[in-house]
């Protein structure tokens, strides 16, 4: 039981370092993309759909994935992670 407890905790970071090396490949990831993923794994601590339908990257899975990418910005518009500009206005979001 204390075994299986752990590796649930561990999940949520397993996943962003997924997004992250998928990111780190193409230098963007489409949340859509990265919330499709992890839909068949059917556990909306990774992914959900939100009230308008959207698929999401769950919340734990987000808060891991932007502790390892401090660097990145997400477009908000257009629903996807990039490397920050020096054009960016200061934050996250774009």
């Amino acid at each position: 039981m204390v075994e299986t407890a752990k590796r649930a905790v561990a999940r949520p970071d397993r996943f962003a370092e997924r997004g992250l090396e998928q990111f780190e490949a193409k230098r963007f990831l489409y949340q859509e993309e990265a919330a499709t993923n992890l839909l068949h794994l059917h556990d909306e601590n990774l992914s959900y759909f939100d009230d308008n339908g959207n698929v999401c990257v769950g919340k734990k899975v987000l808060a891991a994935f932007n502790k390892l990418t401090p660097d990145a910005v997400y477009e908000r518009a257009a629903k996807f992670w990039r490397d920050r500009l020096s054009t960016d206005q200061p934050g996250r979001q774009q």
